[in-house]
């Protein structure tokens, strides 16, 4: 009789692989940051030294940690180390506003924080009630940990780790939910090393691999298509130079110097790059450079082709969520999947075009896609009710409308589900819209996604006043949610209503608030661009009052104006005044002052 098969633990396998990278890998480079390199060497040395800290904190394996840090090093040292250590890392965004830290840590009841000084002030993370160690972080890495831990360096740094049986999660990645608390993803190692296998399968990174990610750490495409995966395959990550509009040229110029072999974005990043380095159409033909990767938001056929036929370079699309952890569907980088406009095959695990009823429909039609295999999450943390909702038999239902192509590639139609995804992050709208019902002298609040052709998607919110109050003002809203949410969750424009438009059954008629937020735009324009006015375009696109805006106002001292409201600014911009800048004017837009003499300088040519 056959002894049963004893399988190997996740926990510990995970494990076994990493270790024997970081002792396999010595003095190269494991990643590049703005503050500089650190060497896998440096980084065993940091891991084993952080490792045998938690334990000196009192912390048990399965405790969970929240991460709050403007500082990559420290967060992608911090986020290794408590994997390795069999602790729970959940990964903020240090963006957040004090209410939603507070959500967070409702949410996931964390045994220790690790946060930035200006987070634990601004959050008061040290409030004598709090049931959590608050340990903080700069920009030091895993030295100003220690030090700020009171760990020393132990003569035995592995008997001091922290102890217990082997994690149930390996991570907790939040996303926010459909109330003003949000959501956490439970991935377990089994998930993650389901996932970093299907990476080998699909995108064959290796050793060798360069990989350009300069995508929050907070969000599973910067983390686990980043620094895990360098980890795992023994590669390299790169997060410098920081994303901008003008730091294109930088970027472009980073892949030869740095030896780049994959560059890892999302759909808005390439639409900005493709406009702002269209006079380096050279940089990416380097001997390394293999493609690049686009994910986590739609990618449309149209820019698709641009960016190719602009620099040269195979575009590969993925598609996936923080449920199956990274990528499911891949379109590429192999001929057989890489059609345009369709999002592949999946790769290690089983896809499905379903109906309500949970049958399988024929090629051509439309219906909900489903995904099972290893890299479908254990569930949402301590939420059975949202869970069941999505998982059935094992098989998570995306919330996303799929067909089936005659080619037998699978095709994104739309999303069922009420989330949009805008710039690649994950939004959704009654989280927004609860917050902005607390707002003094708004009677209802409701909020949507409208078509963005810089987005893809972005946030609209309508807004209906408290009868016999002051008429609300967009800029007083625009503030309100600063205030409270972070800024890639607040709404790029506001509708002001009488009342929110409803069925007879009392449902709120989202296509009718498209329409009008549409034609409110519209109008909009119209109004600043007769004629047009720098200014009064700027006050639009960063949704802020025009009078709060002057030659000297930046991306820096401006609210409102990132990257994305930076492109549709320049856009706009040659939209209203009938121009088209060139990829040098683009980059050398940096404030207000710059904006104006481009365009005057544009009018005299």
């Amino acid at each position: 009789m056959n002894a049963p098969e004893v399988r190997p633990d996740p926990f510990q396998a995970f494990c076994r692989r990493i270790d024997q990278q970081l002792q396999d890998s010595g003095h190269k480079l494991f990643a590049a940051f703005d503050d500089g390199p650190l060497t896998y060497a440096d980084l065993a040395r940091d891991l084993q030294r952080l490792g045998a800290g938690f334990g000196g904190l009192g912390l048990s394996t399965g405790d969970r940690a929240v991460v709050l840090s403007r500082h990559d090093r420290s967060t992608v040292t911090l986020f290794l180390a408590l994997l390795r250590a069999g602790l729970t890392p959940v990964i903020g965004d240090p963006q957040s506003t004090p209410d939603e830290v507070g959500a967070l840590l409702r949410t996931c009841r964390p045994a220790v924080v690790f946060a930035d000084a200006a987070i634990v002030t601004a959050s008061n993370l040290r409030d004598s009630g709090a049931p959590f160690s608050v340990v903080e972080v700069g920009p030091a890495g895993a030295a100003g940990i220690a030090g700020a831990a009171g760990i020393g360096a132990p003569a035995n740094p592995a008997a001091s780790r922290p102890s217990g049986p082997a994690p149930e999660v390996a991570m907790l990645v939040f996303t926010s939910g459909t109330t003003s608390e949000p959501k956490a993803v439970e991935l377990t190692h089994a998930n993650l090393v389901a996932q970093l296998e299907i990476f080998a399968e699909a995108y064959a990174f290796d050793a060798d691999s360069r990989l350009l990610n300069l995508l929050p750490l907070h969000h599973v495409d910067g983390l686990v298509r980043g620094p895990l995966a360098a980890l795992w395959f023994g590669a390299a990550v790169h997060r410098t130079p920081a994303f901008s509009v003008a730091g294109v040229p930088a970027l472009l110029a980073s892949v030869a110097a740095q030896r780049i072999t994959h560059f890892i974005a999302v759909p808005a990043m390439l639409r900005i790059v493709e406009r702002a380095g269209s006079d380096r159409p050279r940089a990416l033909r380097t001997p390394d450079f293999r493609y690049v990767l686009s994910s986590a938001d739609h990618l449309e056929a149209a820019a698709w082709a641009r960016f190719e036929a602009t620099f040269g370079v195979p575009v590969v699309n993925a598609y996936g969520l923080s449920e199956v952890v990274c990528d499911a569907l891949f379109a590429g980088p192999g001929p057989a999947t890489r059609r345009i406009g369709s999002l592949g095959l999946p790769i290690g695990c089983r896809a499905r075009v379903i109906d309500d009823a949970g049958r399988e429909l024929p090629h051509g039609q439309v219906g909900e896609l489903e995904l099972a295999g290893p890299t479908v999450m254990r569930g949402y943390f301590q939420a059975p009710e949202p869970t069941a909702q999505v998982l059935r038999d094992g098989a998570f239902r995306t919330g996303d409308y799929f067909r089936v192509a005659d080619d037998g590639l699978f095709e994104f139609v739309g999303r069922k589900k009420t989330a949009i995804v805008s710039a690649g992050v994950t939004l959704h709208p009654e989280s927004v819209a609860s917050v902005l019902a607390t707002m003094p002298g708004v009677a209802e609040a409701f909020a949507f996604g409208v078509p963005d052709p810089t987005r893809g998607e972005r946030l609209v919110a309508a807004l209906a006043a408290t009868p016999g109050q002051p008429p609300i003002d967009s800029a007083d809203a625009a503030a309100y949610c600063r205030a409270r949410l972070a800024p890639e969750r607040v709404p790029t424009g506001f509708l002001m209503v009488a009342a929110l438009p409803r069925n007879a059954a009392g449902k709120v008629l989202v296509q009718e608030l498209v329409h009008q937020a549409t034609l409110a735009a519209a109008d909009a324009k119209a109004t600043t661009a007769q004629p047009p006015d720098v200014h009064a375009i700027a006050a639009r696109c960063f949704n802020c009052p025009v009078d709060a805006l002057g030659a000297g106002s930046t991306p820096f001292n401006t609210d409102g104006w990132d990257s994305l409201a930076h492109m549709a600014f320049i856009e706009e911009l040659e939209a209203g005044f009938g121009l088209r800048f060139s990829a040098i004017e683009i980059t050398q837009i940096m404030s207000l002052g710059d904006a104006s003499r481009i365009v005057s300088a544009a009018l005299t040519r």
